[in-house]
């Protein structure tokens, strides 16, 4: 066990990390505000700066690596531990005495179920030992035995108090996790799991109208938002504007639950389909399980079928790769969303 103290120039905070513990989590669940968005090194947001000597690399090869400045020091809080009692220099943003309530926790857990959504997209169960109460639109992070640092999954399910989480995974050429998944299945493997994480939440209490527009395995924390939003009758006195994009009608997952969630409230509800690689001698269906389809990108078709009206007030969730993500934050940012209404996880 060693002592972390994070400081900057607001003041300072001291926490105990244990042997082997990333930075990020350690702080995280001892309530300490950090910055992150991934937690799994991809994004960079967590960058911070240590002593050379004084810390631990967890995951020389994380993504985000390369784009650290080594020779000031700065590290990855989610890919680094402490070697000895360190101070590490975090930002100057950041309020070091306003200490989180909502604190994740480190599991030791089981895989015990699989399904294959199709031929490179399947849904996983996680059994906790004990129960979590995640917010609708958080994630957890995952690390199956072998593996150098955690990968980030977002919950499809939402309960307000459960032991079991489901996950929507897409395989990966070469991905450790994804390979226990899809090459080596087993329904009684032991994970880690840390969590619950993230920001790109839904409460009951938001009075919103929605828009969802999700591309491939990127609509798991999205199903999430909208178990939620229909457990409470949401839909009932307000509207849904989705899209859901893949390549071709075969990638596409969950239009049972869509279809359902969409006749529960016919009047307030909009989803539609968007298949960007049309196969030459294959017609475009009008629609799959009553659910309008269209040609295009995501950003396209929520664009040419929703026009300006779609966005105006709303509330809007976006989940896919990184060129879909952008392309669609440029399209609200344009239509004149806010940025604090637009809610996402960068894990890529």
């Amino acid at each position: 066990m060693t002592e972390v103290t994070f400081i900057n120039k607001g003041g300072r905070l001291t926490i105990e990390c244990k042997d082997g513990e990333s930075l990020l989590q350690a702080g995280l669940r001892q309530g300490a505000p950090l910055p992150y968005a991934c937690g799994a090194g991809v994004c960079a947001t967590c960058v911070a700066r240590a002593k050379p000597g004084t810390t631990a690399n967890l995951w020389p090869e994380a993504p985000a690596a390369g784009e650290l400045k080594v020779d000031k020091g700065e590290v990855l809080l989610c890919q680094t531990s402490a070697a000895k009692d360190c101070e590490i220099l975090v930002s100057s943003k950041i309020d070091l005495s306003n200490l989180s309530l909502l604190r994740p926790k480190r599991f030791k857990a089981k895989l015990v179920d699989i399904f294959n959504e199709t031929s490179d997209v399947a849904t996983f169960r996680v059994q906790l030992p004990e129960n979590v109460s995640p917010i609708a639109g958080q994630y957890f992070l995952l690390r199956s035995p072998g593996m150098q640092g955690f990968r980030a999954y977002s919950m499809t399910n939402y309960e307000s108090s459960t032991d079991a989480l489901d996950f929507v995974i897409k395989k990966v050429p070469g991905g450790i996790f994804s390979s226990h998944i899809f090459s080596e299945p087993s329904d009684d493997m032991d994970v880690e799991a840390f969590g619950p994480m993230g920001f790109a939440t839904f409460g009951p209490s938001e009075a919103r109208d929605l828009v969802c527009l999700v591309g491939g395995s990127g609509i798991a924390g999205i199903m999430s938002v909208l178990n939620q939003a229909k457990v409470v009758n949401h839909f009932k006195n307000h509207k849904l504007f989705m899209v859901f994009g893949a390549r071709q009608t075969e990638d596409l997952f969950f239009l049972p639950q869509l279809a359902s969630l969409r006749a529960s409230a016919p009047d307030n509800i909009g989803i539609h389909i968007a298949l960007s690689d049309q196969i030459d001698g294959h017609e475009l269906p009008d629609a799959i399980n009553d659910l309008p389809v269209h040609q295009g990108f995501v950003h396209d078709v929520a664009q040419t079928v929703g026009g300006d009206e779609f966005i105006n007030g709303r509330l809007a969730f976006i989940g896919g790769p990184p060129p879909m993500l952008n392309s669609c934050i440029a399209l609200l940012l344009g239509s004149g969303l806010p940025v604090s209404d637009i809610r996402y996880d960068r894990f890529a």
